[in-house]
């Protein structure tokens, strides 16, 4: 059973994103928002890795990124 949750307040429906692009200042048109005001695509999900494995693997993605291209092959 799932718990009750109160009615989600009609002046909220329609709230959007925060975010706006670069290239032309369009604002996102996400409604899915979170707590900060942002959708998933704009920081309103992951707060990264909080753990020393996931620090750990965050920086190995980070540097494979990071290398030239086939920089990984010449070793």
């Amino acid at each position: 059973m799932l718990p009750s949750y109160p009615e989600f307040p009609a002046e909220c429906f329609d709230i959007r994103c925060g975010a706006k692009a670069h290239s032309s200042g369009e604002p996102c048109r996400s409604k899915d928002i979170h707590k900060n005001g942002r959708c998933r695509f704009h920081g309103g999900l992951s707060t990264g890795p909080k753990t020393a494995e996931g620090k750990l693997a965050a920086l190995g993605n980070l540097k494979q990124f990071t290398e030239p291209h086939g920089a990984a092959d010449q070793s």
